[in-house]
């Protein structure tokens, strides 16, 4: 079967199929790795559009992913149009090596019996390693135990298939708006957390530094100091996600205020630990209204005075009154910068790091999971998914430049 021909973002095809929001970004799972959803009930009739033309189109989405590690949950019902297994198949060979080496999990929830057999079958035939990132999900509610999804992303037609399901399934379990919980042995209860998702005033409190001018965190200059060390020259910094049962282990024991001897451990873990600890704050260090306010900024090499001094200005009317954010803005920028230094060793350029830490130090409160009310019709289920992606859009702009020139606009 031949590979479909690359389709260009410019031409008519490539747009029309966009709107269709067959596949979107929606934000990070737990381990601060971008999830993108494929969506089945989106795809269009088979008589109007070729469907080589969609497989282009996902082909040229994955391509902003495939040099970091990422997570695809496939919403595979309902789908008023189905393509013939055929082409199932052939999408399937289409992902080749540089879509499977960084791909960490696909998620495929409501599958049916018949398309079970064609995946299992082609993962025999052509790459049983592969198979081991596949995991069916048979409810939202399985859902919500493995992957942190925003229930802002999932299309209304999914919710209300899986709600139809058979009482058998604990489908029906799924309620107005989220995962319900489930009970816990008192005793086993986790303590509260002495290190990630706690404001910075409380951490500030935790390490008696209320009073302290220039406040970081312990944790995040422990990292950031063993990663100068260490981790400069590693090829990908922050791209590749360490195994995540160490990860785990680590941020727990970071958790419970215990001491973490972090050259025991692969450098990834400390990379992934600073982009988590940035994405678990509750309240984000940057905010999507100061994007907004900053809006579309001139190419980090074409940038002016004046448009430094106009961020400048920006920043500190936003930060007045939260000096400990923003000096963990700055004291993160600098380390950044720093990394951006040897990127002809790590290959990460400051447009990279933005990629990656964008989505890590800019997002709405409302993509906390208690904030998240259900989508009530489709269009906004796809309105969520765009505006997300205007956010982010404007944040990598933001990021870049704040790495990029970090002593002119913090001094």
């Amino acid at each position: 079967m031949s590979r479909p021909l690359p389709l260009s973002p410019q031409s008519p095809e490539f747009k029309g199929i966009s709107a269709l929001n067959i596949i979107y970004e929606a934000g990070l799972d737990k381990e601060s790795r971008p999830i993108l959803v494929l969506s089945a009930c989106n795809l269009p009739n088979p008589d109007t559009i070729n469907y080589d033309l969609i497989l282009a189109f996902i082909l040229a989405r994955l391509d902003e992913f495939v040099e970091n590690d990422y997570v695809l949950v496939f919403f595979s019902s309902p789908a008023q149009y189905r393509p013939p297994w055929m082409w199932l198949l052939k999408a399937y060979r289409a992902l080749d090596r540089k879509y499977k080496k960084n791909l960490k999990a696909l998620y495929v929830l409501h599958l049916n019996r018949t398309y079970r057999i064609i995946f299992d079958l082609a993962n025999k035939i052509t790459s049983p390693k592969f198979a081991r990132k596949l995991h069916y999900l048979s409810t939202l509610q399985e859902m919500f135990g493995t992957v942190t999804l925003s229930s802002k992303f999932i299309p209304k037609q999914v919710i209300d298939f899986d709600t139809n399901l058979p009482p058998m399934q604990p489908a029906s379990r799924w309620g107005s708006s989220q995962q319900l919980p489930i009970p816990t042995d008192p005793r086993k209860r986790p303590l509260p957390s002495l290190a990630f998702g706690v404001t910075l005033e409380n951490l500030a409190r935790l390490e008696d530094s209320e009073q302290q001018a220039a406040y970081i965190p312990k944790l995040v200059k422990q990292i950031v100091e063993h990663l100068k060390a260490n981790g400069l020259e590693k090829e990908g910094l922050f791209r590749k996600s360490p195994a995540s049962d160490e990860l785990h282990r680590v941020k727990e024991t970071f958790n419970r205020g215990d001491t973490v001897d972090l050259t025991q451990h692969d450098i990834n873990v400390s990379a992934s630990l600073l982009k988590v600890f940035f994405k678990e704050l509750p309240d984000p260090l940057i905010s999507p209204q100061l994007c907004t306010d900053t809006g579309k900024l001139p190419d980090v090499e074409g940038i002016s005075d004046g448009d430094i001094q106009r961020v400048r200005d920006i920043l500190k009317k936003a930060y007045d009154g939260k000096s400990k954010e923003y000096n963990l803005l700055r004291y993160l920028f600098a380390f950044l910068n720093t990394v951006v230094s040897k990127a002809d060793k790590n290959r990460m350029t400051s447009h990279n790091l933005a990629v990656v830490f964008t989505p890590n130090l800019i997002r709405d409160s409302t993509t906390q999971p208690a904030n998240v009310p259900i989508p009530a019709t489709q269009q906004e289920a796809m309105a969520n998914a765009a505006l997300y992606m205007k956010q982010m859009n404007e944040g990598m702009g933001l990021v870049q430049l704040l790495i990029s020139h970090n002593e002119r606009i913090f001094g």
